[in-house]
């Protein structure tokens, strides 16, 4: 069994099948995700305002044409996701918000949790990533660059710093790529929980480490692409065989750990994280009853105040939600890998990301993901596959734009790797607003055969386990779209 089968087997895998249209389970939930995707788009079309009020409830329901029940639903889209909020009383009404990275960020964490991601599958994806990042460097660096890093790896080896991840943070942030630094933020949060508290390391393992950080730099700084791209593979390699082998590291991710921002009152926060805490140990049963408001309020010894804050925490991470009436009370929820995926895409599109780098982001990580999806191959794999280049050839002309990202996700999930899956989602998400936002020059019926074409050759390099070659045409056809990018 391979190392992606291993990680996946016995786990569950809510992103399965995903699809980059958002959709729900009732035309209700299909309506107030379209809605939202428009109240975004309204959003991303006026400059992102922070703290302009797009108009009352009243106001927006009228422009959007929807009852007040559908519109209240893609408002909780929209809070999720970090782009606007409802603001009750006098001058109230949909306020524009900027979305904020460690609210990112714990949406993440939430989502790992449920679908049990393993750490083999962070390490693995962060390998994808960070490659990517050694190889742009080397371009970008400038001199006050390179004294940062002359100057980082002076501190290692004379054992001033004792921060495993600065080199790693430096060298994102010099990419000057808004999409590879917040992953890198997200895999540094995320491994710090697999490990429980920052690890401390013994004196020879820092000296290794600052070593092989020099040896990076030094590949950095000579310009040698290539070079500085190998020795980042192998040292994150030797850190996750470390990382394995490190008594108290988990594979999976430990709930009493997370934050849940944004922060209500410390008590609120405190009741929330323990009954997340509760949920996860207990497998994550959706839809079971964790009591009504009275009895909640009770057992954790709250005020009703307190608890309903707490409620709307665990609500805005899709933990719970409260249902009101008889046979009402605290239910848990499934949390959607639509609503993370929009969080992580209006983060970076609040960023200002532009076309290079989303196509730069999107080269590194799906030509890894075509060569473990080669490598990883199983009859439901090519099954899934085929029916997304069946899906695609059926498809509208007017949906044809989401439908082709669609391919794209499937050979991320036939690599068994959710949090790869999630990175492609979130990019080929961006390339979505990209569109809507008049960035893109629509495709014609002759540039729409040319993807399905394409996308059928990539599939047929993967089907025929010639790995080499599904590369190159990856590159080629990621190369292509980013010049309808503009």
């Amino acid at each position: 069994m391979t190392a992606a089968k291993a990680t996946t087997a016995g786990t569950k895998a809510p992103g399965r099948g995903a699809s980059v249209r958002r959709t729900g389970s009732t035309p209700n939930a299909k309506l107030a995700a379209r809605v939202a995707d428009r109240i975004v788009d309204d959003i991303v079309d006026r400059g992102w305002p922070e703290g302009e009020v797009l108009g009352s409830e009243t106001e927006l329901i009228a422009r959007y044409g929807v009852s007040r029940a559908v519109f209240r639903e893609a408002v909780r889209l929209v809070e999720h996701a970090g782009a606007a909020r409802a603001r009750r009383g006098p001058g109230g009404g949909l306020v524009v918000t900027a979305p904020s990275v460690t609210t990112v960020i714990d949406a993440v964490m939430v989502y790992l949790t449920y679908a049990q991601v393993r750490l083999d599958e962070v390490f693995e994806a962060r390998l994808a990533v960070e490659e990517t990042i050694a190889e742009i460097v080397p371009a970008r660096l400038t001199e006050q660059g390179i004294a940062r890093l002359r100057e980082l790896v002076d501190d290692e080896a004379a054992g001033r710093s004792h921060d495993l991840r600065r080199l790693h943070t430096e060298l994102a942030s010099m990419t000057r790529n808004p999409a590879l630094e917040l992953f890198v933020e997200i895999f540094t949060r995320v491994s710090n929980n697999y490990l429980g508290p920052v690890p401390t390391v013994g004196r020879l393992t820092a000296l290794h480490s600052a070593e092989v950080h020099a040896r990076i730099v030094d590949a950095v700084i000579s310009g040698n692409e290539g070079v500085a791209r190998r020795r980042m593979r192998a040292h994150l390699l030797a850190e996750a065989d470390w990382v394995r082998r490190r008594r108290g590291a988990r594979q999976h991710l430990d709930p009493s750990l997370l934050g849940l921002a944004p922060e209500p009152s410390k008590r609120a926060e405190a009741v929330a994280s323990e009954i997340f805490g509760e949920i996860a140990s207990s497998g994550w049963p959706v839809g079971q009853l964790l009591g009504s408001e009275p009895e909640l309020v009770e057992r954790y010894g709250v005020s009703r105040a307190v608890f309903r804050e707490a409620v709307r925490l665990l609500e805005h991470h899709q933990i719970a939600k409260m249902r009101r009436g008889p046979g009402g009370g605290l239910f848990v929820t499934e949390p959607g890998v639509d609503a993370i995926t929009e969080a992580i895409a209006l983060s970076l599109e609040r960023r200002g990301i532009q076309a290079k780098q989303l196509a730069e982001v999107r080269k590194g990580v799906e030509l890894a993901c075509v060569e473990l999806a080669t490598e990883r191959l199983d009859d439901d794999g090519i099954a899934r596959l085929e029916e997304g280049l069946a899906l695609e050839r059926a498809v509208h002309e007017a949906e044809f734009s989401p439908a082709a990202h669609d391919v794209h996700v499937v050979i991320a999930e036939v690599t068994g790797n959710r949090v790869l899956a999630l990175i492609v989602l979130v990019l080929a998400r961006l390339s979505l607003l990209h569109q809507s936002s008049g960035r893109t020059r629509p495709p014609g019926a002759e540039i729409e055969r040319d993807v399905i074409a394409i996308h059928e050759s990539i599939v047929e390099a993967i089907l025929a386990n010639d790995a080499q070659l599904a590369r190159f045409r990856m590159r080629r056809h990621i190369e292509t779209l980013s010049t309808y990018l503009r």
